[in-house]
């Protein structure tokens, strides 16, 4: 496979990188990381436009960590929320490895406390140095996690090639540079499914392109030409959008915030740009995964 794709590239709700900067250093991502802990990131600006609005709720996952007895669930959440205002919603706290650190979800996030509540890690990875195991991305990855079969496969724009094997479903919006270039990545797969979910999350501009595509009578070949960069000014936008609405739900519901985002058959997220030779393992994985579960 000869295209490639820069690691660690994706665009995020809200921003658009036009000129597909790189991404800030270590430290920066960090401080990105606990400003996501302190603020409201969702779609829910994308359903305002289509007239509708829904809580958000997290993805629930399954973890190898010990459950924390109530009270002192209560307690750590009453402190967290406390210091942060309220901005830090607690969903569930576990312990670790380490005697007084906790590991605390929080919508699609993860971070940890120490037995206070007071002092935390945000964007830190916890390693068995012994197994020279990251804790912390197997929780996430556990976490994020999404049941393919609950995803609303009977609205997204269907390409199948070859014998359509390999399975998976892709959350991408019109501006995002790195959905154009994944977008031709996938155009080069043999023997795939893809399910194609248009989230017009980036920017207001993206919404009336999500439009345009659902209510073309070809919607396949619309949102192919949109994704491929045209603009066309004067194609319907007035039709049913229901369908569109459901699948800003289905974002929010997930807590997808970044495009691209792929799910796999066997239910692993995979987001942003993912490099061609693993990307394809995965997705070979994913589908010896399925099969062996039939």
């Amino acid at each position: 496979m000869s295209t490639t794709m820069p690691i660690h590239s994706l665009c995020v709700v809200g921003q658009t990188n036009q000129h597909n900067q790189p991404e800030p250093g270590d430290s920066a991502k960090k401080h990105r990381r606990l400003a996501r802990l302190l603020t409201l990131a969702s779609v829910g600006a994308a359903m305002v436009f289509l007239g509708l609005t829904t809580p958000q709720t997290a993805c629930a996952g399954e973890s190898q960590s010990t459950a924390v007895p109530a009270a002192k669930v209560a307690a750590l959440r009453a402190t967290i929320e406390g210091h942060t205002q309220g901005k830090v919603k607690v969903n569930t706290v576990r312990t670790t490895p380490i005697r007084g650190i906790y590991l605390v979800e929080t919508g699609s996030e993860v971070f940890y406390v120490d037995e206070s509540g007071r002092y935390g890690f945000a964007g830190a990875a916890l390693i068995d140095m012994q197994r020279q195991q990251d804790l912390t991305a197997g929780h996430v990855d556990r976490m994020h996690r999404i049941d393919f079969r609950q995803l609303p496969l009977h609205l997204a724009i269907k390409e199948v090639r070859g014998n359509g094997s390999r399975q998976m479903a892709v959350f991408e919006d019109p501006n995002c540079p790195i959905c154009k270039v994944f977008t031709k990545f996938v155009d080069q797969l043999n023997d795939v499914t893809v399910y194609k979910f248009p989230l017009p999350v980036i920017s207001p501009e993206s919404i009336p392109l999500a439009r345009m595509a659902w209510c073309s009578p070809d919607r396949s070949g619309a949102w192919r030409a949109i994704m491929a960069g045209h603009r066309p000014s004067d194609a319907a936008q007035d039709c049913d959008t229901t369908g569109l609405v459901e699948i800003l739900k289905v974002g929010e519901r997930y807590a997808i915030q970044n495009t691209p985002t792929v799910v796999l058959a066997s239910g692993k997220r995979l987001v942003g740009a993912t490099p061609a030779e693993q990307f394809i393992s995965e997705l070979d994985a994913s589908t010896a995964s399925v099969a062996a579960r039939r």
